[in-house]
């Protein structure tokens, strides 16, 4: 199965950022402070392969799938912000199981079964620089490094009679790990649409350890007191990462977000 290529979110959350008003307010003065608990309900698509197992394995979850393939996912993220300047700590942890196809160029493409698991940790520290703030909403500028962590797992156990090149092993069962950084910029966005109501959305893309990553989010949030508000939303994040050994991983991770933005 081929891995689908989604739309970046991120295109929506720039659209926002260069539909607000250029004329801001006066920053407020002090520092604020907020808290971020989210779960996220991803699913993948991915595409594999280690120095052990040459073979592109390959799986993609479609939305129906995301409860049933995700084992466990949560991010939590913590801001701050004295006038226009501020900083960002955004942590994520997800951890996914997938059944999968092996793409065997000797077999015209006809796919072999395999399984597939993605455990994903990545942290991000940036700046926030907020360029526009109104009565419509605001725009933050954002950069900064993001660690990443990826371990991969492939378990196969491929028919004896396949005709597989020759170092590529019938039966296959191991975890590769990927450590790496990322140089990230982009914006975040918010957008008042009634009041108590706002559009919220980010857009961040980088490299460096990797050939390309991105983060992405689209969100409704609700407020349900002075300084408590619920979010409901999208997230898109994806990773490129190669390396001379043999090992690689394309992944993309996306599926609804449910949590809370409490400040203070």
């Amino acid at each position: 199965m081929r891995v689908r290529r989604q739309g970046h979110i991120g295109v929506v959350a720039l659209l926002l950022a260069v539909s607000a008003p250029a004329a801001g307010k006066p920053p407020e003065t002090g520092w604020s402070f907020a808290l971020v608990p989210y779960v996220w309900m991803a699913g993948s698509d991915m595409r594999l392969r280690h120095p052990g197992f040459p073979l592109a394995v390959e799986t993609s979850t479609s939305f129906g799938e995301i409860l049933r393939n995700l084992d466990f996912g949560a991010m939590v993220a913590f801001e701050g912000r004295h006038g226009r300047w501020g900083f960002l700590v955004d942590g994520l942890y997800v951890k996914i199981s997938d059944a999968a196809t092996v793409e065997v160029p000797q077999l015209g493409g006809a796919p072999l079964s395999a399984e597939a698991g993605l455990r994903t940790f990545t942290g991000l520290a940036a700046v926030q620089y907020r360029a526009v703030e109104d009565q419509t909403g605001s725009l933050d500028l954002v950069a900064g490094p993001r660690l990443w962590s990826l371990r991969t797992r492939i378990t196969a156990a491929l028919p004896p009679e396949a005709p597989l090149p020759p170092e590529v092993p019938t039966s296959y069962d191991r975890s590769e790990t990927l450590d790496w950084v990322d140089a990230m910029a982009g914006a975040r966005a918010m957008v008042r649409l009634a009041p108590g109501i706002t559009l919220n959305a980010h857009a961040m893309f980088g490299a460096g350890g990797s050939r390309f990553s991105s983060d992405s989010l689209l969100a409704l949030g609700v407020s349900v007191g002075r300084h408590v508000s619920l979010q409901a939303g999208y997230r898109h994040q994806s990773a490129d990462v190669r390396r001379a050994s043999g090992l690689a991983v394309d992944t993309q991770l996306h599926g609804p977000v449910l949590g809370a933005r409490i400040r203070f």
